[in-house]
């Protein structure tokens, strides 16, 4: 039944999943990577539904709620922009046509962290999700799409063509915990996130032996999923594996075979501008220069983008400049949009 829903709702997946494989067989004949030469990169930000997503949305006056439908955090702003990148906030609740609009004007897409219950594939949030993931996987350019946390699993989901991959509430210990990574042999042979031959051997010195990846999550998919179903097996290398404190393995960074796809269940941002859970994130220079290489990383990929606004105007309209984060009192402060018209 969640093959099913997922199908009705993720348009054109069988197409998509058929373009995949074509790529993987022409992989030979694949043209190199376009040159980072657009210097004024812009990254769609998928918003999350307000009852689910930002947790301090609370301090804000409830007669300002009114009209809010959704946010996303600012921690997601600033880790883009630290590394020259500008933000356009996508709704999560905008029409077919909105997104399209939008996504064919944006350098590239992230999937944030939250508590958006995904497992309900027919919702709206998934759909917005599932058309972003559908535009990336079709585009003929270089777009890049990200997911952190809830964003890696929203990947697995949609890609797998189930939610019974997403393994919800059995992770102990994690919520936070910051570790190292156990990376597999396809990370530093076959990847391009973590391959040692590109990535800054103190990266992956880092990586692999500092607790520099902050975890803060109950739900994850454990690391056999990605053999057992065969869309996640095609569609993924799996970069890293991790275990909570009980011994349950999880996956936690995969990066797609044939497109620019990156998930991490880990939060890059947050050594760098979170200053909450009372100390017990890693803030050392060690963690903060290894997840900046992570929006390094993300950033330049979204220069190697050409799309634009169609004028300035529009472009000026759509930004994150024309918002601002709630006021808490805390270092974790959302956006907060009403619904697209």
């Amino acid at each position: 039944m969640q093959i099913n829903m997922l199908m009705l709702m993720f348009r054109n997946a069988q197409n998509c999943l058929f373009l995949l494989l074509l790529t993987h067989i022409a992989a030979s004949n694949s043209p190199p990577l376009p040159p980072p030469t657009h210097l004024r990169p812009i990254v769609g930000i998928l918003t999350v539904p307000l009852a689910s997503g930002c947790v301090t949305a609370a301090a804000a006056d409830s007669t300002s709620l009114l009209s809010v439908t959704s946010c996303s955090d600012s921690l997601y702003v600033k880790w883009l922009e630290a590394s020259g990148a500008r933000v356009v906030p996508i709704r999560y609740d905008s029409s077919d046509t909105e997104l399209q609009n939008l996504v064919s004007s944006v350098n590239a897409i992230l999937f944030t962290g939250g508590d958006t219950p995904i497992i309900h594939t027919d919702s709206q949030y998934m759909h917005a999700a599932g058309y972003l993931l559908n535009h990336t996987i079709a585009s003929t350019d270089h777009f890049p799409l990200w997911g952190t946390c809830m964003g890696i699993q929203t990947l697995s989901i949609l890609t797998a063509g189930t939610a019974s991959v997403l393994e919800s509430g059995i992770f102990t210990g994690v919520d936070p915990q910051m570790m190292p990574l156990n990376l597999t042999n396809d990370a530093t042979a076959k990847s391009r996130l973590l391959n040692e031959q590109t990535t800054p051997p103190s990266v992956l010195q880092s990586l692999i032996n500092a607790p520099v990846t902050t975890n803060l999550h109950h739900d994850g998919i454990d690391p056999q999923s990605y053999v057992t179903n065969a869309n996640l097996n095609s569609f993924y290398y799996v970069l890293s594996t991790n275990e909570d404190t009980s011994g349950h393995a999880f996956v936690s960074t995969i990066e797609a075979k044939a497109h620019p796809i990156y998930g991490v269940q880990w939060h890059p941002e947050r050594p760098q501008f979170d200053w909450t859970y009372q100390g017990r994130l890693n803030h050392d220079l060690e963690a903060i220069q290894t997840m900046q290489y992570f929006s390094n990383f993300f950033v330049n990929e979204a220069r190697r983008n050409g799309r634009r606004f169609k004028t300035e105007q529009e472009e000026t309209k759509n930004l994150i400049y024309n918002y601002h984060p709630v006021a808490s009192g805390s270092s974790y402060q959302p956006y907060l949009f009403d619904q697209q018209q």
